[in-house]
């Protein structure tokens, strides 16, 4: 199953993560994961998700995470309640590359897919080389009040519909 604009976001999905805090804001600190319910946490929301093959990998580092963390004032202004940072690193690695990109909002998430369950259970997952195995593939989802309203998956090694500038021009 592919995932499509005007689709209904599947229920019963959930992510791990890590909440930022004070306490946890040393990038060598850890905190505990915790279930993301996103039935009952985003439901009646407008949420984005960008979704990475991996943290601190190059394309993901350098270009895809930081504009997206350094225009959420812009999103939150276009009506998104949350960002969502996906990855199926796991949530120590997300929380790590959430305190990298100095990210402290406790409404852009860097939350784990793991062995990318969700991705691949919506047609969005990636099997890279053995050394990395199946992973979450580069895409962004808006969801409004349960609903997709934009998918946009990279087919190459490049940044253009599921970055900053495709997914605002979609809001």
């Amino acid at each position: 199953m592919s995932i499509k604009a005007g689709d209904k976001f599947p229920s019963g999905v959930q992510f791990s993560y890590i909440p930022y805090t004070p306490n946890n804001s040393d990038i060598k600190a850890c905190g505990i994961p915790i279930t993301l319910d996103f039935d009952k946490e985003f439901s009646s929301k407008k949420v984005v998700i960008v979704s990475i093959p991996g943290a601190f990998t190059p394309t993901c580092t350098a270009n895809h995470v930081p504009p997206f963390a350094e225009n959420f004032e812009a999103l939150k202004a276009k009506g998104v309640d949350a960002v969502i940072v996906l990855s199926a690193n796991d949530p120590f690695v997300q929380s790590a590359f959430g305190k990298a990109n100095n990210v402290t909002d406790e409404n852009f998430i860097f939350a784990s897919d793991p062995a990318a369950s969700f991705s691949k259970s919506v047609g969005l997952s990636v099997d890279l080389p053995p050394a990395f195995g199946l992973r979450t593939a580069r895409y962004a989802l808006v969801i409004d009040n349960g609903v997709v309203t934009y998918v946009g998956q990279e087919l190459a090694k490049e940044l253009t519909v599921s970055g900053y500038d495709a997914v605002v021009a979609q809001l």
